[in-house]
């Protein structure tokens, strides 16, 4: 019998649509916690799909730890805890590592670009400047339901990064300045509301035009040269962002006073 989700393939890749199959299949309970996953071949005829495509749908289910390869025994199917509301501060620059620490994130597709006019105004870079766009799905660490979609803008020079985005990678800008020795001086953060667009909905399985949140991000580094740019789509059920800050103002108008008293005592 054929699930919803099975039904509806859209345009995603294969490997991202039999992931959901299967996640969705073991959240219902069709493959039990505990138990053992079919073998390549059978899920493969089940599904109606290449054994590379189960390969690589299954390893994506490990990375996120839904399932387990055991020697010996097989692939064993874990418990999934349905995912809460992702809670993130992006107020400071710490708050921004803690969320790509806690995220990762799972690539779709890379093309290799050069900036045109229009693409130059939009990541306010220079034109003729050459890129790698990166187009991919955030989910938490632990989780395979993705909280965003995310599209990913890094200069040419950083293209081997590509090579490390799989299973629990590090996050990249931490790559861009231990590997290729640039530092991230600025942040530079852009948020906004907008209705989901279709073609996210779907990588997302969220409903089309239902409240979204689009966050971009510039990381900008010496001399103000742009090193990447990242733009998040949030499905809103799934994301919220909290910040806070310290009021200091008592505190300083305090400090004022007591430094003016100093001054005008004998």
């Amino acid at each position: 019998m054929m699930t919803a989700a099975m039904n509806d393939r859209g345009s995603q890749p294969l490997y991202v649509w039999l992931r959901e199959c299967l996640r969705t299949d073991i959240t219902a309970g069709k493959y039990p916690a505990g138990s053992l996953l079919p073998s390549e071949i059978e899920l493969s005829k089940a599904y109606g799909v290449s054994r590379h495509t189960v390969r690589e749908a299954t390893r994506k289910l490990a990375d996120s730890g839904l399932i387990s390869r055991r020697a010996g025994v097989g692939t064993v199917v874990r418990a999934e805890t349905r995912p809460s509301r992702y809670a993130a501060g992006l107020g400071t620059m710490q708050e921004v590592r803690d969320f790509i620490n806690t995220t990762r994130l799972e690539n779709l597709s890379m093309t290799a670009m050069k900036a045109d006019a229009e693409m130059a105004a939009r990541l306010e870079c220079e034109p003729g400047s050459e890129w790698l766009e990166i187009n991919a799905i955030r989910h938490v660490v632990g989780q395979t339901t993705p909280i965003a979609t995310a599209h990913l803008f890094l200069r040419a020079e950083f293209r081997r990064i590509k090579d490390r985005l799989r299973g629990f990678h590090p996050n990249v800008y931490d790559l861009i300045q231990n590997e290729f020795g640039e530092e991230i001086v600025t942040v530079r953060q852009e948020i906004e509301a907008l209705l989901m667009p279709p073609a996210t909905a779907k990588l997302l399985g969220a409903k089309p035009r239902s409240p979204a949140l689009l966050q971009r991000r510039f990381y900008i580094g010496k001399n103000n040269r742009l090193l990447a740019v990242s733009s998040n789509t949030f499905a809103a059920d799934r994301f919220r962002m909290v910040t806070s800050w310290p009021n200091g103002e008592k505190k300083n108008r305090a400090s004022e006073r007591r430094a003016a008293k100093k001054l005008t005592d004998p």
